[in-house]
């Protein structure tokens, strides 16, 4: 796609300066761009997104870009640093043996307002740490804060505090452990850098359990729960005990250029899962996970009846989600309502799907998801690069024999529904199962789903596999795009390459 070329800052620091390049490309651009301070080249790369450290505070810098024969220009200057506080002042070591918890919060406690608490090169092994408000967390290159292994450090965030929702597991209510980042109600914070926020989840500790609980569910990585104007820039997010970045109930957050990474056979570690939020950016990230990449959620019907707080206008750009079950998911979770997604200029590698909503019967009447755009995405290697399932069948209650009942039922306070989706210049190459699969509710059939410019290329050597998780779904290789129950359906420019059959098997559809 030929796009002129845009130049837009995402994130200034007392330290740092984020941008995000558009041109047209996924996540990455043929040719290398180039960065010019103050007419000195100072970064060159190919990422569409782009940091710039090493800055002085509260300086005036001219950036020029050159990319694909273009020139963009932008005058920026940089925050105001306030006071600076460092662990080693109260007694922090560094050497990943010695517990450095205390001196760690004692330093986030010491912390003025408006001012920075700097994590110098070291391993600080650390049990989890609560933030406050208006602060910046910074972490130097070669810095590591390293989750304790014992589990008993960890404390529990009860379920409710004051008849506020405190701590969730899977969508409701529940005692988890607090985080290793730990915000609640918090405004105002930034945590950036070059440095690495380590789980340190194992087998042998919180993947030895993955479903049952400990003194309580497992933890996150960062943890944010009702707090607003956050953002992460480039740090990376590793080995988390379960979700990765866990925003809650938060307003106005900005998730820009960070890493996260875990295993591919480790459990729940989704990447980044805003939950009930509003105003959610997410720029430039490389997320390689044991499962969904991006998961859009607003909990389970027992959090909607203690009032509904749906997720509302999540914008995700140039970004890699690479190894995950799902690259960009919505659900299952969701029975608050999610609204107004749209995903532009990305690239899917090898995930089991691209583009997938899940829910299914007793989400409820509040569980809508209504705007879910995907834009100029590429894909290699993904199995199915679209999937709508209305009878997703994980948790307990997933099992039980109205779920996966294919036979129309009454609409009622527990029926979901999902409307106006599309998907437009997403191609998809080596594609190992299925074009597409979408399996609405007869008695509520998803509505408006338009597909514009979508292009399949089958993998010649796809091997059979599931193309998502639902009773009577068989494994497949190489078939074409199967739609059951949808109402309101625009093709336009969909081209299907290498399908063993139809290209298009369709009921119930209008």
């Amino acid at each position: 796609m030929n796009r002129s070329l845009q130049l837009e800052p995402i994130l200034v620091t007392p330290r740092s300066a984020c941008f995000e390049l558009s041109n047209g490309e996924c996540y990455r651009s043929p040719e290398p761009h180039e960065a010019l301070l103050d007419g000195r080249t100072v970064w060159r790369g190919r990422e569409n997104v782009f940091t710039l450290n090493d800055l002085r505070p509260h300086t005036a810098y001219q950036l020029l870009v050159r990319s694909g024969g273009e020139e963009r220009s932008a005058e920026f200057r940089t925050a105001t640093e306030g006071p600076t506080i460092e662990p080693r002042a109260f007694g922090g070591v560094g050497d990943g043996r010695a517990d450095d918890t205390s001196a760690l919060q004692r330093a986030i406690d010491a912390c003025p307002a408006g001012g920075r608490v700097f994590i110098p090169e070291g391993d600080w092994l650390t049990a989890p740490l609560f933030l406050q408000s208006d602060m910046d967390l910074q972490l130097a290159r070669g810095a590591r804060l390293l989750g304790h292994p014992d589990i008993e450090k960890w404390p529990v965030l009860p379920a409710l505090r004051e008849g506020e929702v405190l701590a969730t597991w899977e969508g409701e209510a529940l005692p988890s452990h607090a985080g290793l980042i730990t915000g609640i109600g918090l405004q105002n914070v930034r945590i950036y850098g070059e440095g690495v926020i380590d789980g340190n989840a194992s087998r042998e500790t919180w993947w030895s359990r993955p479903k049952a609980m400990f003194a309580g569910w497992r933890p996150r990585t960062v943890h944010l729960i009702r707090c607003q104007n956050i953002a992460i820039e480039g740090v990376t997010l590793c080995n988390s005990p379960s979700w990765t970045l866990h925003p809650f109930r938060c307003k106005q957050l900005t998730v820009a250029r960070i890493k996260v990474d875990a295993p591919m056979t480790s459990p729940n570690t989704d990447g980044i899962d805003p939950e009930c939020c509003e105003d959610v950016r997410i720029v430039g990230v490389h997320i390689s996970t044991g499962d969904d990449c991006i998961a859009i959620k607003s909990g389970k019907i027992s959090l909607a009846r203690l009032g509904p707080v749906p997720t509302r206008r999540v914008r995700i750009s140039n970004s890699l989600m690479q190894d995950g079950h799902g690259a960009i998911v919505i659900g299952s979770e969701m029975a608050c309502g999610v609204y107004d997604v749209v995903a532009r200029d990305c690239l899917f590698v090898g995930t089991d799907r691209g583009l997938r909503l899940k829910t299914r019967r007793g989400r409820g009447k509040d569980a809508i998801v209504d705007g879910i755009h995907l834009q100029n995405v590429r894909m290699d290697k993904v199995g199915t690069p679209f999937v709508i399932n209305s009878f997703y069948w994980c948790d307990p209650d997933g099992k039980a024999p109205h779920v996966g009942d294919r036979r129309p039922h009454p609409v009622d306070a527990g029926t979901p529904s999902l409307r106006n989706i599309s998907l437009v210049d997403v191609v998809s190459t080596r594609v190992q199962h299925s074009a597409g699969y979408v399996l609405g509710l007869p008695e509520q059939p998803p509505e408006n789903l338009r597909v514009q410019n979508y292009r399949v290329v089958f993998d010649p050597q796809a091997t059979p596999g599931e193309p998502d998780m639902a009773e009577g779904i068989v494994a497949v290789a190489r078939e074409g795009f199967r739609l059951l129950n949808v109402r309101g359906l625009a093709l336009e420019n969909v081209q299907i390459e290498g399908a063993d059959g139809p290209d298009f098997i369709k009921d119930n559809v209008s």
